[in-house]
């Protein structure tokens, strides 16, 4: 898959002080309506799809020319997930797979990954962003019934594995966002939703909903399974996102908000309703088993009373817009609330009285240590790593292009060490505002994060490099040479993801820091030699034995 790196500089021009939120599985059916809120709400959305499906990318074709809305394609199960440090995220919305159980049986294992590695990655992001991470779950989560004999039945005969997988997945993805919370303290909230339904839900699934419509609109007949009492929540899809957005602002850490409608209807009814708006169609009860996997009792109160949100729109209503939607082939666009976020005002605490020359003296000691730890250290520490880093990846190239390559690899894993010290320490420069110094600052970060990935694929293919020569040897096994290739891959697929990631830093040269701009001119320099090393070792291993 092609990769948007290259394209993508995420610059949301004179909308910095806005709220970034990045929604993955941004182009799906729920995704690409809460960009549209999101945008509407006035945030700055980064929309993050590996676009697997060729037909979602118009599902957001109306926001690729908003000024604060990026789509990057990417996929959030890659090692090493981040996003540029000038990227000021508040918010991470989780939505890739969460209709997967929908689709087809092969989508299973990716449901898995999206939901483990997946979610990690972005857990991982939102704490070094310390931003906001909300998970959109499914009540799918209370069900599953696992086999004690066979993987080849793992989840029953008689339950459909593909939906159960997704269960299983999603209970896990929970899990680790609960993890988070406690380990971590993070800002995490889910929102779990039941039988969405609406413009650009995919129709060509097995699920319930979906076939009903999918019938209703082909006009013939619409089949209902045995006497039609299998039952849904069917819940609008702008009734979903409002109440996720609501549950993002309003709520408080740590809660789990169940966004569904607490009318429930059975499939005859459904049906029925289908019937009224279509029209010149009939409805089939055919014969057959009705498994419906016993579902818990499910608190839907709690949305209502901590936020606020109750679904608005009925089902004759918003069955009416789903198929004018698939009939027209266009959308209604429906007006967004607008929702402010809570603000709490920090409280005071009156200070003891004491002795006063001793509280003088404990005074000014404590402001004196303030002031050298927060104003006086870091840009004192940000200087040494720049230096340390600098040269240290400097030695690394010039011992790398001379065919030093075990020189090379440790110099620049102290460059890429000495690089991310350095944007820790560029990120406690609070005062830099108040000197007009906002601009050097935030291209001084980029510079770093274009370092630290420039050491990181100079010190993979310096790896590499040392494992292709020792397979190279005579005096070495056929076996020891494969698996030393195959090791020097794994390293060159690493340095190419890092070089990648380096495209993405939109370093303005100009803007830099006087001391920075020939450091970065030879770096960008050398980043050619590095590519073609790269490309050459990647060209030597595919043709190799």
């Amino acid at each position: 898959m092609e990769t948007a790196y290259a394209e993508k500089k995420f610059k949301f021009s004179g909308r910095e002080r806005q709220p970034t939120a990045l929604v993955a599985g941004g182009t799906g059916f729920l995704g690409s309506h809460l960009c549209e809120a999101l945008v509407a709400q006035k945030f700055n959305v980064v929309c993050v799809d590996n676009l697997s499906k060729n037909e979602t990318k118009r599902n957001i074709s109306g926001l690729l020319s908003a000024p604060n809305f990026s789509l990057w394609e990417e996929d959030i199960n890659k090692p090493g997930f981040t996003i540029s440090p000038t990227i000021p995220l508040t918010h991470i919305f989780h939505l890739a797979s969460v209709e997967e159980y929908l689709a087809a049986e092969e989508t299973s294992l990716q449901t898995l990954l999206v939901n483990s590695l997946g979610t990690k990655n972005l857990l991982d992001l939102a704490l070094e962003k310390k931003a906001k991470f909300i998970l959109v779950s499914s009540t799918e989560v209370f069900h599953g019934a696992l086999s004690q004999t066979s993987l080849a039945t793992y989840f029953r005969k008689e339950a459909d594995p593909t939906s159960l997988t997704f269960s299983e997945a999603k209970r896990f993805a929970e899990s680790l966002t609960a993890e988070y919370f406690r380990e971590y303290n993070l800002f995490t909230t889910i929102t779990r939703i039941k039988d969405p339904y609406g413009p650009r839900m995919n129709l060509s699934t097995s699920g319930l909903l979906p076939t009903l419509i999918r019938q209703a609109l082909k006009g013939e007949r619409i089949e209902v399974l045995g006497d039609g009492l299998r039952t849904l929540n069917p819940t609008y899809v702008t009734d979903i996102i409002f109440g996720v957005i609501k549950a993002t602002l309003q709520g408080s850490k740590g809660e789990i908000f169940n966004l569904i409608s607490s009318e429930k209807y059975t499939e005859r009814a459904v049906a029925e309703h289908l019937k009224r708006i279509v029209g010149g169609v009939e409805i089939v009860y055919k014969k057959g088993e009705e498994l419906e996997l016993p579902s818990h009792p499910l608190i839907i109160s709690s949305a209502e009373e901590k936020i606020g949100w109750s679904p608005k729109i009925s089902l004759g209503e918003g069955l009416s817009n789903t198929v004018g939607y698939f009939r027209q082939g266009g959308e209604k666009t429906e007006a967004k609330e607008p929702i402010l976020e809570k603000v709490t005002l920090p409280t005071e605490e009156k200070e003891p009285l004491g002795k006063r020359q001793l509280l003088r003296y404990l005074v000014f000691a404590a402001c004196a240590a303030l002031v050298f730890w927060t104003s006086i250290l870091p840009p004192i520490d940000l200087a040494a790593n720049i230096y340390l880093a600098n040269k240290d990846l400097d030695r690394g190239l010039n011992n790398l292009m001379a065919d030093k390559a075990s020189l090379a690899s440790p110099q620049a894993s102290a460059s890429e060490r000495s690089f991310k010290r350095g944007e820790k320490a560029a990120g406690r420069i609070w005062f830099a505002p108040f000197l007009r110094l906002r601009e050097p600052l935030n291209q001084t970060k980029v510079y770093l994060f274009y370092g630290e990935n420039l050491a990181a694929a100079t010190k993979s293919s310096a790896e590499a490099l040392v494992l292709v020569t020792e397979a190279s040897e005579t005096n070495i096994s056929d076996d020891a040479a494969v698996k030393k290739l195959e090791t020097a891959q794994t390293n060159i697929e690493a340095a190419r993801r890092s070089l990648e990631l380096a495209a993405t830093a939109a370093v303005a040269g100009e803007k830099l820091p006087a001391l920075l701009k020939n450091n970065y001119q030879a770096l960008s320099s050398k980043e050619k030699d590095l590519e073609e090393l790269v490309s050459s070792l990647e060209g030597a291993l595919l043709t190799g034995p």
